[in-house]
């Protein structure tokens, strides 16, 4: 699988998650899944899909920067600097983060295995 199709990957996930598309989502998370947030709390897929159904939360910034892709034969690495806003529940909240997402191609088509945020100080 090519960078260019990692990429793609990336750009749905992100727009699943403006759209809170639970059903995009379930697919493209792998089902063992994980999630280390920014508090450091481990997060599974239930956890991902219940928080983006709608009502809960909205995702209204998604800036990226430094981003690198890598890809070695069945596994790719997205990683770099983010800005991420939004609201949970009613409540605005705001990020700047380092994350390294991993996805792995499994019948054909790259799911996100696990992801890892760092909180970095606002700026």
């Amino acid at each position: 699988m090519s960078k260019e199709a990692l990429l793609a990957a990336f750009h749905r996930f992100r727009d699943a998650l403006f759209a809170c598309d639970t059903g995009t989502l379930d697919a493209l998370l792998a089902e063992d899944y994980r999630s280390y947030n920014i508090r450091g709390e481990l997060e599974d897929r239930h956890a991902v899909l219940n928080a983006y159904c709608p009502g809960l939360a909205e995702l209204t910034d998604f800036e990226i920067s430094e981003l690198r892709i890598e890809v070695f034969s069945e596994v790719g690495i997205i990683t770099g600097r983010g800005h991420v806003a939004g609201r949970w529940r009613g409540e605005p909240w705001s990020h700047h983060l380092h994350f390294c997402d991993i996805y792995v191609n499994r019948d054909g088509r790259w799911q996100v295995l696990l992801s890892h945020a760092t909180p970095l100080e606002e700026g």
